[in-house]
C-alpha cells in the first residue's frame, strides 16, 4: 500500500470484551487500518508464575479473540508488550514485584543526584540488573509464543512488535543527568572506556555531578551505545520471524527541557543501522497553539525521518483544545507534511472499563504531584469514538483524514524537500546535553532552531535537518548552516564539511562569537545572537517565494523530478494569514485561521482538506456578549 496508514490505539484492557467486536468494527468503517495496543505485562500475568492470553481468567485477558475480530474487520495489528508500556497503566505496565521498592535485592534506575527513578512512588529496575534482565526474556518469549508467532501476517494480522516505549521508561528524550546511574550502569559505562581511553575512565571513578567536561560528554555519547544494546537485548528473546517486524517509537525532543534535544540526538543517534523500523510519538505539547511544540514537531521528525506511531487525539487533561477537530488534524497534516508514511489516533475509543491491576496508584499519584481524578474513567475524554458506541467530535477529523488518504486523486509518495538545511554537528550535542557543562552549547542549539523556524515562517524558506550521519549519504541543501559552541570542530566534522563545499555547497557558522580558523571551516560566520536577521540577508532566495503571503509554514513536496506536487500550510498563531506560495507559474494561497493548517495538491492546487472544514465555533461565538447575574 503506497498510500500512508491510519493507526488507531484499542486499549482492549480497558474495555468490555462484549463491546470488542463492535468498536472495532467502527475503527474499520471510521478509516483505521492498523490496530496497536499495549499489552501490559501486569494484567496478564497470572499469581507471578505464568500467563493469561487466552482469557481462562479473565475475558478481558483474551488478547488472541482481540486479533481474531481484528483480522475479521479486515485490519492489521501492531502489538506493544514493553515490558514498560507507561499508557497509564499501573507502573508502566510492570508487575509491582519487579520494583526495587518491593524487591531490594533489584537495583534501581537512579539519575546523576544518586536518587532513585519511580513510576507512581515505586522504583523502576535498572536494566542493568541481570534478575530483572532474565523476568523481561520470559515475559517477551511467552508473548511471541502465545501471541505474536500464531498470528504473524500476512496469515495473520500481526504486522509489528514495538519493543521498549520511548526509549526504555519513557526516557529517550531526557537531559542525559536522567539517565540511569545505577552501580551497574556506571560499571559499563567505565568498562567501555577503559578500553578506548583508561585515563578517562579513571577520572570516571567519581560522583557523576563532580565528573570533568570530557567524562560528561562522553556519557552523553555513551547513551546511544546503550539505548541500541537494550533495544537489541529485547528483540533477542523474540524469534527471528518476530524480530523481522520489530519497531520502536521515539519521543520528539522537549525543546522546554535544558539538554534535551542534545542528549534526544545522542540517545538515538546509534539506531540507525539497528536494522528496526522506527516511529515517533509526538507528546511534546500543541504544535498548532506552542512554539516551542512546532519546532519540536519539525526539528525531531525531520532529524530522524520517522514516521508518526503515537499522536494525541482526545487527551484533555493539560489541553482541553485536543478535544477540538481543528487541534488533531491540524497534527495528522503536520505529520503527513514533514514526511511520515503513518499517522496515529491515540486513543482511538474512550474506554471505562478497567480493573485494580490497570488503575493507577492514588496516593502514588499524589506523592508526584498530580490528580487522581485526571486518571479516572474514560480514557481518554476527547477521542473521536466512545466504547458505548456514542462518537465525539474529533470524529469529523478521523473522517476528513482518512477521505484524504484514500482519495485516489491524491499524489501520496512525494518527498518532503528543502531550500537549506541545518545540521547539527555531534561535538555541539554532547557539549550541549550534560546542562551543567562549560559554554553556550545548548543555547546555540536552541538559537539555531529558532532562527530556522524563522526562516520558514517569516522569510518561506524549507529548512531540513541533518545530523552528521544522515549527512553523510544525503543531498539535501547547497547551504548548510552549522551551529557550533565553544568547542572545536573533530576532524569527522571538518571532513564532512569540506566534502560538501568540495562538491559545489556552502557552509554558514551559527556561533557565539568569532573563533580562529573560521574560514577553513565554512563560508561565513553569522553570530548566533543575530542569525535571524542577517540569514535572509545572505541566503539566496527560497525557490517557491511569494512577496504577498502573510507569515507562515509551507512544506513543499515534491516528485522524483522535483516537480512541487502538494503543499502543506500551517499558521501556529492566534492571527488569521493568507499564506501563498508561487509554485512554477502557479501562485497557490491557503486561507489559515488562527491555529488553522491545510493541505493542497497538484494539479490544481485547490484546498484538498482544511482544519477549517472540522474545527468547532469557538465559545462564546465571537461578537456575543453575556451578562450573567
Amino acid at each position: 500500500m503506497t498510500r500512508p496508514l491510519l493507526y488507531g490505539e484499542y486499549p482492549y484492557y480497558r474495555a468490555l470484551p462484549e463491546r470488542w467486536d463492535a468498536n472495532l468494527g467502527a475503527l474499520a468503517t471510521a478509516g483505521i487500518d492498523v490496530v496497536t495496543c499495549y499489552l501490559p505485562w501486569r494484567f496478564h500475568e497470572i499469581d507471578g508464575d505464568g500467563y493469561d492470553f487466552s482469557g481462562a481468567t479473565d475475558a478481558q485477558r483474551d488478547v488472541l479473540r482481540l486479533l481474531r475480530l481484528i483480522a475479521a474487520h479486515g485490519m492489521r495489528a501492531v502489538l506493544k508488550p514493553g515490558p514498560f508500556v507507561h499508557g497509564e497503566v499501573q507502573l508502566g505496565g510492570l508487575p509491582d514485584r519487579v520494583s526495587p521498592t518491593v524487591d531490594p535485592a533489584l537495583p534501581a534506575v537512579l539519575d546523576a543526584d544518586g536518587k532513585p527513578v519511580t513510576s507512581q512512588a515505586l522504583a523502576l529496575p535498572s536494566t542493568f540488573g541481570p534478575a530483572y534482565a532474565a523476568q523481561v526474556r520470559r515475559w517477551l518469549s511467552a508473548v511471541d509464543e502465545q501471541v505474536l508467532t500464531p498470528h504473524l501476517a500476512p496469515a495473520g494480522p500481526v504486522v509489528a512488535v514495538q519493543l521498549g516505549n520511548e526509549g526504555v521508561y519513557s526516557d529517550a528524550n531526557r537531559a542525559v543527568t536522567a539517565h540511569d546511574f545505577a552501580a551497574p550502569a556506571i560499571a559499563a559505562f567505565i568498562s567501555a572506556l577503559a578500553r578506548t581511553d583508561p585515563a578517562l575512565a579513571e577520572a570516571a571513578r567519581t560522583s557523576p555531578r563532580n565528573w570533568p567536561m570530557a567524562v560528561r560528554a562522553a556519557w552523553a555519547r555513551h547513551g546511544g551505545t546503550v539505548l541500541r544494546a537494550q533495544y537489541e537485548e529485547l528483540a533477542a528473546a523474540l524469534k527471528p520471524a518476530t524480530r523481522e517486524i520489530a519497531t520502536v517509537n521515539l519521543p520528539l525532543p522537549d525543546l522546554t527541557v535544558a539538554g534535551s534535544a542534545a542528549g534526544w540526538l545522542l540517545r538515538t543517534a546509534d539506531l540507525d543501522d539497528i536494522g528496526f523500523h522506527e516511529g515517533y510519538t509526538s507528546w511534546v505539547g500543541n504544535a498548532s497553539r506552542s512554539a516551542d511544540a512546532f519546532a519540536a514537531h519539525w526539528f525531531g521528525v525531520r532529524a530522524r525521518r520517522s514516521s508518526n506511531v503515537e499522536d494525541n487525539w482526545g487527551f484533555t487533561w493539560t489541553d482541553e483544545s485536543f478535544a477540538r477537530p481543528g487541534t488533531v488534524l491540524f497534527h495528522a497534516l503536520l505529520a503527513l507534511g514533514l514526511g511520515s508514511s503513518t499517522c496515529s489516533v491515540y486513543t482511538s475509543t474512550a474506554t471505562t472499563h478497567w480493573g485494580p491491576e490497570i488503575d493507577l496508584d492514588p496516593a502514588g499519584l499524589r506523592s508526584e504531584g498530580l490528580d487522581p481524578a485526571d486518571y479516572g474513567p474514560p480514557y481518554c475524554p476527547g477521542a473521536p469514538l466512545h466504547e458505548n458506541g456514542r462518537t465525539g467530535a474529533n470524529l469529523h477529523a478521523l473522517h476528513a483524514l482518512r477521505d484524504l488518504l484514500r482519495a485516489p486523486e491524491v499524489p501520496h509518495g512525494a518527498r518532503f524537500s528543502a531550500d537549506l538545511a541545518l545540521l547539527v554537528p555531534d561535538v555541539l550535542a554532547r557539549a550541549a546535553a550534560w546542562t551543567e557543562a562549560d559554554g553556550p552549547a545548548d543555547a546555540v542549539l536552541r538559537a539555531a532552531i529558532d532562527a530556522s523556524i524563522a526562516l520558514m515562517t517569516d522569510h518561506q524558506y524549507r529548512v531540513d535537518v541533518l545530523t552528521e550521519r544522515s549527512a553523510a549519504h544525503e543531498r539535501v541543501g547547497d547551504v548548510w548552516l552549522v551551529p557550533l559552541g565553544a568547542q572545536d570542530p573533530d576532524d569527522a566534522l571538518l571532513a564532512l564539511l569540506r566534502r560538501h563545499r568540495d562538491g559545489g555547497g556552502s557552509v554558514i557558522l551559527l556561533a557565539e562569537r568569532a573563533r580562529p580558523g573560521w574560514s577553513e571551516i565554512g563560508d561565513v560566520l553569522v553570530p548566533i545572537t543575530v542569525a535571524a536577521e542577517t540569514l535572509p540577508r545572505l541566503l539566496p532566495a527560497p525557490r517557491y517565494a511569494h512577496p504577498a503571503s502573510d507569515p507562515g509554514v509551507a512544506f513543499v513536496h515534491e516528485d522524483p523530478a522535483g516537480h512541487p506536487v502538494g503543499l502543506f500550510a500551517f499558521n501556529p498563531t492566534e492571527n488569521a494569514v493568507l499564506v501563498r506560495r508561487k509554485l512554477g507559474d502557479r501562485v497557490v494561497t491557503a486561507d489559515l485561521p488562527a491555529f488553522g493548517a491545510a493541505y493542497l495538491h497538484a494539479p490544481s492546487f485547490d484546498v484538498a482538506v482544511a482544519t477549517s472544514d472540522v474545527d468547532l465555533p469557538s465559545f462564546p461565538p465571537a461578537g456575543l456578549s453575556l451578562e450573567l447575574s
